[in-house]
């Protein structure tokens, strides 16, 4: 497993850490594309999006206050079930038509359409790339071997990166990364590597992906996490730093890339959750390096989400230092099994709070 580096923060609207903001709701998405599926960038400050299975082909072109700009009809490929979207350096757009809920697709394809910012009205499929896995071998296959489903790509350094959506049952918690060329033709896809992303569901697993404009940063994305890889070689993706940034929220995140530094996520309406964008300044978690995943801490909020306790290793002394969200220190202390909201000096607000063990830290934004 790779070692993965911690800094999880509570979803709360305008929370700051100094004068940059953690994580920012944008707006509410328009009844359009409460089915978002994928996010890509689009022209000025716009961004592409679209909806999955069921849906027409279409692109939507929509601002940061969920105005939709332009739709772009697809012409040369339905909507089987379309999960991500990538572009490339030219322009092309890349269209995951991928989504395997059933793992039995035999007809699994990327399409691609030139030029899409320009695009207006309708656009054409100019190349269909078709693929296979290497490693799967019956359609579908028996229900431990379930990690052929697909909901995350991007383009980069000329070819497809694809990682895996797992619906083993049980699942094996890891998300496997898989190559594709940018022209058509009918392939084999190149398995690479894979990630340990944990949990025990597919509803953990990553649904959306994406690389920074530099190259020096991909995120994976899931219901309620990100996996920002950093500090790799070439396209070695889980060989540097993986940081796992806790959102605090489940909702079904489907949509992510970078734009400017920063990272921006859009989620389904489902159940009355969701529906919305975000920005999120991915910068302030990698700086909470010198942690490690075994750290295990677990926030409890009530029902007006404030927060009630913290739940740590078991018998396992921590010292923690409480620090307003400009970095000023207020509170230091020790604790065994948990940390009491009213052990805080403080009784209202959002602050930061590092706690430590034996060289191990953890860094969480808490809402008391």
């Amino acid at each position: 497993m790779k070692r993965l580096l911690f800094f999880a923060f509570l979803s709360v609207n305008s929370v700051a850490f100094g004068q940059t903001l953690i994580i920012t709701q944008l707006c509410e998405l328009p009844s359009e594309v409460i089915e978002t599926s994928g996010l890509e960038n689009g022209p000025d400050d716009c961004f592409w999006t679209h909806n999955d299975s069921g849906n027409p082909s279409v692109l939507y072109c929509l601002d940061t206050t969920g105005v939709i700009q332009r739709t772009v009809t697809v012409v040369g490929d339905a909507n089987t079930d379309w999960e991500d979207i990538a572009k490339d350096n030219l322009g092309n757009m890349y269209i995951g038509n991928f989504g395997n809920n059933s793992l039995n697709r035999t007809d699994l394809r990327i399409v691609k359409v030139p030029s899409i910012d320009t695009c207006t009205g309708t656009t054409f499929v100019t190349d269909i790339i078709n693929f296979s896995y290497p490693d799967q071998m019956n359609f579908p296959p028996s229900g431990s071997y379930g990690n052929f489903d697909m909901e995350a790509f991007f383009w980069y350094q000329d070819s497809l990166h694809l990682f895996s959506k797992d619906r083993s049952n049980p699942s094996t918690g890891y998300t496997k990364h898989y190559t594709l060329p940018t022209s058509g033709g009918t392939y084999i896809a190149n398995l690479i590597d894979s990630l340990e992303t944990g949990g025990t569901s597919f509803i953990y697993s990553v649904t959306s992906a994406d690389i920074s404009e530099d190259g020096q940063s991909i995120a994976l994305l899931n219901s309620d996490r990100i996996w920002l890889c950093t500090n790799y070689t070439g396209t070695n993706f889980f060989g540097g730093q993986v940081s796992e940034l806790l959102l605090g929220d489940f909702s079904q995140k489907e949509g992510v890339c970078f734009k400017n530094g920063f990272l921006y996520v859009t989620d389904e309406e489902s159940f009355g959750l969701g529906g919305k964008m975000y920005r999120i300044n991915p910068v302030l978690f990698v700086s909470a390096a010198n942690t490690l995943v075994d750290f295990d801490l677990q926030p409890v909020y009530n029902l007006k989400l404030h927060l009630t306790e913290i739940k740590l290793p078991e018998n396992q002394p921590v010292e923690w230092h409480l620090y307003t969200k400009a970095g000023k220190l207020i509170q230091t202390g020790k604790s065994m099994n948990r940390i009491f909201a009213n052990e805080f000096q403080v009784s209202k607000g959002v602050f930061v709070l590092r706690i430590s063990s034996e060289g191990l830290q953890k860094a969480l934004l808490i809402k008391l």
